[in-house]
Formats: structure tokens, sequence, C-alpha cells
């Protein structure tokens, strides 16, 4: 036998069929796997087409109650922007509020100390810090005593005195007393009265 007559004769005749099996297999696989990922992917835009459907009817319905909202939205901003100008008002009025109601606490000290008579009140001058009396009393004790009432107002941080005099017959000196809102107390320094 020749080579050619060997490469002519097929002993295996099954091959080319099984081959022709195998690639309509592999063809028909491959269909399968095409339509299955076509249907998947087709299932998963429906899906979302239909979440986008339920979002926007969200979203309008939203939309509406915000619309009818707006005006309560908008009182409510208004309501809270007044708000915080009221508090930086009132923030800024504390402080300049401070010293009138000082003020006003030693005058009523002084008018009530005034009013019984024993207290003759001369002078008084009012620094940033402090507010300076000149005051005349009977004796020793009516100062003393008028002093601690001083003491107790609201504001006042210190009493002192600066200088203490005693009474000629023909004039009336001054006793002077200071009430001091920033000093800390400081006995005071008395000569003979």
């Amino acid at each position: 036998m020749s080579a050619v007559g060997l490469h002519a004769f097929n002993l295996l005749p099954y091959r080319s069929g099984a081959r022709r099996r195998a690639r309509n297999r592999a063809l028909s696989l491959l269909a399968g796997a095409g339509l299955a990922g076509c249907a998947a992917v087709g299932a998963v835009a429906g899906w979302d087409a239909l979440e986008r459907v339920h979002m926007e009817e969200k979203r309008d319905s939203l939309h509406v109650a915000l619309r009818q909202l707006s005006a309560p939205v908008a009182e409510h901003a208004r309501l809270v922007e007044r708000q915080a100008l009221e508090r930086r008002a009132q923030a800024a009025a504390t402080p300049i509020a401070e010293p009138r109601a000082r003020c006003l606490g030693l005058l009523d000290a002084l008018a009530q100390g005034a009013s019984r008579g024993n207290i003759g009140l001369q002078r008084v001058t009012q620094r940033v810090s402090e507010v300076e009396l000149a005051a005349s009393a009977p004796d020793s004790h009516t100062a003393a005593v008028w002093l601690k009432a001083l003491e107790n107002v609201t504001g006042v941080r210190a009493v002192e005195i600066v200088e203490m005099r005693r009474r000629v017959a023909a004039a009336r000196p001054a006793a002077v007393a200071v009430a001091q809102p920033g000093a800390v107390n400081s006995p005071g320094k008395t000569g003979p009265y």
C-alpha cells in the first residue's frame, strides 16, 4: 500500500459526525446563553423602568406636598430669623442696660438714706467704673449703716470711704463714699470723725 492510499481511507468515520454534533451543541449553547443574557438584561431594564416610573410618581407627589408647605416653611424661616435678631438685640442690650440698672439701684438706695433725714447727699459723680458720692452724716454709726446699705445695692461690688472729716459747727463738710463696681472690698481708712 502506498502512503496516498492510507490518507484517503478513513478508518474512523464517526469522528466527523461527532465533530459536527459537538459544534452544533456549542452553537446551541452559545445561542441559549445569548438568549438567556438578553432576557436577563431585558428583565433588569424593565424593572429599572418600573422603578423609575414609581420614583417619578413619588417625586411628583412630593413636589405637590412641598408646594403646599412652602408658605408655612417660609413663615418658619421668617420666625427663626426674627428670633435670631431678637437674641442678637438682647445680647447687645444687656451690657448697655447693666450700668443703667446699677445707677438706678444706687439712686434708690440714696433716696432711702436721704428720706430718713439722717444722710445729706451733696454730690454724685459717675465715671466708667465707679460712682463717687459726697455726703454728710450726723455721726459715724449712721454713716457706717448707710455705707453697708450701699454695699447691698445690685451691681455694687465695693464701697469704700475715701475721706471722712469731723463736722465743724459753722460748716458741714462731707464724708465721701465711692461705690466701685470693679473694685475689691477694702476697709475704709478713717480719721477722727
